[in-house]
């Protein structure tokens, strides 16, 4: 299991020797760390699954067919603005979940955003100096994460921060402020029908692909005009907020007729899946995504399924959002 794949982990913690049980006990103890209901995954599935073991099929395809088991995230239901707030604090900081942190002990709200934004704790000059103009009042703590965000960026990570709260706030934008995710993405554009589009992948005849250049990526090899590409994670990013409001997903790619690939948009570090589609073949197409006010960090991902070695390539000549007006 590679790491572009944690967010797949099971839910449950497994049986050290879970490889070595028997295949009714292998199949059961996966479905329990995944969260398969009987409905999910019912007596007859269980029984074929574990059949294929006895027949000989390698049990990391069993997990894999487990794991296609689970069911669709609850977010795509739709969520409310509350629930966006309920993601673990990282690096990509939503302002509220860290100003409502031990409201009366600032050097606990310190180390709590330091350690959450930028993986450590503050050194004693930065703490000594954001907990005495805290005490003064001469930053809010809205600011100080803002400022947290920066050193983390300063430092060499990747880190934003974003907010519910409305522009008008008190703390104001700064439009020079490069580590806020309202920021307009590097890739987008105006097309000629005046409708803004943010561009990850598009082929450019007699250049070769653009690339959103935020975007983390497989490395670029070209072979016969064609990407090569590994399983795994091939693009994800940017994640930057979007305005609200509804987008057209627009897809273009060629690739072998067997071959599969997982194109999802989500949002707040994947809490919320706002698209998710599994595409089999060559494909050309627009998809609808809906992105409302509670959804931040907005990123594309695109995965490539285990495929036979001679279909390891790809042509993605667009992939690319565009805003209805």
């Amino acid at each position: 299991m590679t790491i572009a794949e944690l967010h797949r982990q099971p839910l449950s913690v497994l049986p050290k020797d879970v490889f070595s049980l028997p295949a009714e006990s292998f199949v059961d103890a996966w479905a329990k760390a995944l969260d398969l209901t009987e409905v999910d995954l019912t007596a007859d599935d269980r029984l074929s699954l574990a059949n294929a073991i006895r027949g000989g099929t390698n049990r990391l395809r069993v997990v894999d067919a487990l794991k296609a088991r689970r069911p669709v995230p609850s977010s795509l239901s739709g969520l409310s603005g509350v629930h966006a707030l309920r993601r673990e604090p990282d690096q990509f900081a939503m302002v509220e979940n860290f100003v409502r942190f031990a409201r009366e002990d600032d050097a606990a709200f310190l180390r709590y955003a330091f350690s959450r934004i930028c993986g450590r704790d503050p050194t004693s000059a930065e703490r000594l100096g954001l907990e005495f103009d805290l005490r003064r009042g001469v930053l809010t703590r809205t600011a100080v994460v803002k400022r947290i965000v920066a050193i983390a960026r300063r430092d060499g990570q990747t880190a934003y921060w974003d907010t519910l709260l409305p522009e008008n706030d008190g703390e104001g934008r700064e439009a020079a402020d490069l580590s806020n995710a309202n920021i307009t993405p590097s890739g987008l554009l105006v097309n000629s029908d005046g409708e803004a589009v943010v561009v990850f992948v598009r082929e450019v005849e007699g250049v070769g692909w653009m690339i959103g250049p935020e975007l983390l990526r497989q490395p670029l090899q070209i072979n016969d005009g064609n990407w090569s590409v590994q399983s795994g994670w091939l693009l994800t990013g940017p994640k930057r907020t979007f305005a609200d409001g509804d987008w057209l997903l627009d897809i273009d790619l060629i690739q072998p007729q067997t071959a599969k690939l997982d194109i999802e948009i989500v949002a707040n570090s994947g809490l919320d899946f706002l698209q998710a589609i599994t595409l089999a073949g060559s494909f050309s197409g627009t998809v609808c995504v809906a992105v409302k006010r509670e959804h931040r960090f907005i990123e594309l991902r695109v995965r490539i399924h285990e495929r036979a070695l001679e279909d390891c390539w790809l042509r993605p000549r667009n992939i690319s959002m565009r805003r209805v007006p």
